[in-house]
């Protein structure tokens, strides 16, 4: 079918069914075209087109005729089209889904959640994620509970008493399975000693390794929780797929950069969270901005004034080596993925995220580079075939911003439109 008998099937519902999607499926939604809109596609910049979606995909990106009459119209003159935003780390607390797409991000990548909500919860998420009907809520995947060790990281938060620690004994490849079991799409697992000088019990390197194994014998991600660079090091030598945290202690040497880039895994930056956790005033506010401000819903206002205690349990983290290992680890060719660790105190969902892209760029990507942290790049890693790009087919997950964020990173949370699964969100929380 060509591009132009494709636009117009799309206006009369046809077109719906042309692309896999059931024509009956949302009977309210229109066909709708983006104009002369600047599009950053997830990988690169293409100035001046037309994007027409239908049935929550996108159909076409062009610089030739106009499309075809009846499509509802929107002015990109001005403004840059963006895929809607990835959140590679986050924690679901139970906050509205509704409230990250407000911000542009329509995909969460949760990396702990507590076992009763996710057997609660597990079958809406993978349903939702895997329909192309009207919604207003962020898709997440999840790794169900991470693998820790007792008296290790996590045991500060309270879990409940029937929590699955990996015990001295146990087989750490049965914890992969019963994860899996459970419903998780990845596992994470965690590395932390938390305090240098006197560590906390937490997963042992003949452990790591043996879940890195199990995960890829089950053909799933093996994330680890990880901020010491000498942790780093073992955890990449044994074939990890994610770092998950940026090396927090130190910067890391030409031999540790070397097997990072080598290893084929990535990193999830989180500069977030490690400027909340120091109370950073600066960071803080970012709240304020009458861009984002307005769009703020009571949850997220509730983690946006909340601090982290300044008796923190653990190591503070050293910004001027997490900015360096950020630095240097794109330098060396290893994928980064934007990810922030919200929600958390000073650190709402969603919101988070377009300030964890300001701050990748001062600690020295460019501004594409940090986009494509937020999109194309989770969306390759994770194997989320359907989002993270602009381009016929995919998802109509899109975020259209005032400005141009690919050559001014600040000028992200001007967003004046997102639409998830082809349906313009009402941003008012």
């Amino acid at each position: 079918m060509g591009r132009r008998t494709l636009l117009k099937a799309a206006v009369a519902g046809a077109g719906v069914a042309a692309l896999g999607v059931p024509a009956a499926a949302d009977p309210v939604r229109t066909a709708f075209a983006i104009r002369g809109a600047r599009v950053f596609d997830g990988e690169r910049v293409l100035d001046g087109l037309t994007v027409v979606c239908a049935g929550g995909r996108i159909v076409s990106l062009t610089r030739g005729p106009a499309p075809a009459a009846g499509l509802e119209e929107v002015d990109g003159r001005g403004r840059t089209l963006l895929p809607g935003l990835i959140d590679a780390h986050i924690h679901e607390h139970g906050i509205p889904r509704t409230d990250s797409p407000r911000f542009g991000v329509t995909t969460e990548l949760d990396m702990f959640n507590l076992i009763p909500r996710l057997r609660a919860d597990l079958g809406d998420y993978v349903a939702a994620r895997q329909s192309d009907r009207a919604t207003a809520a962020a898709d997440l995947w999840t790794a169900g509970a991470m693998i820790t060790v007792p008296g290790g990281h996590g045991s500060q938060l309270g879990l409940p008493k029937d929590f699955p620690w990996l015990r001295p004994g146990m087989s750490p490849a049965q914890h992969v399975d019963d994860r899996l079991a459970e419903g998780s799409d990845y596992i994470k697992f965690v590395v932390e000693p938390m305090v240098s000088s006197d560590p906390w019990p937490t997963i042992s390197p003949e452990q790591g390794s043996a879940i890195i194994r199990r995960a890829r014998e089950r053909g799933v991600l093996s994330l680890a929780h990880v901020s010491m660079a000498a942790d780093a090091r073992w955890l990449l030598r044994a074939g990890v797929n994610g770092l998950i945290h940026t090396p927090q202690d130190r910067g890391l040497n030409r031999e540790e950069l070397w097997l990072a880039a080598r290893s084929g895994a990535f990193v999830t930056s989180t500069l977030a969270i490690f400027h909340s956790l120091l109370n950073q005033p600066a960071y803080h506010r970012r709240y304020t901005d009458p861009r984002v401000t307005p769009y703020l819903s009571a949850a997220q206002r509730k983690f946006a004034d909340a601090r982290f205690p300044q008796e923190f349990p653990g190591d503070r983290p050293d910004l001027d080596a997490v900015h360096h290992n950020i630095r240097a680890l794109a330098k060396a060719g290893v994928p980064i993925l934007a990810g922030t660790d919200g929600a958390n105190p000073g650190l709402p969902n969603a919101i988070g995220l377009l300030f964890e892209l300001e701050l990748l760029v001062q600690a020295g990507l460019t501004p594409i580079a940090a986009l494509t942290a937020a999109t194309s790049a989770p969306a390759r890693h994770f194997g989320l075939r359907d989002r993270g790009r602009i381009r016929p087919g995919l998802r109509a997950d899109l975020v259209l911003v005032d400005g141009d964020p690919t050559q001014d990173i600040s000028a992200l949370p001007g967003i004046t439109a997102v639409w998830r699964n082809g349906t313009r969100i009402d941003r008012r929380p």
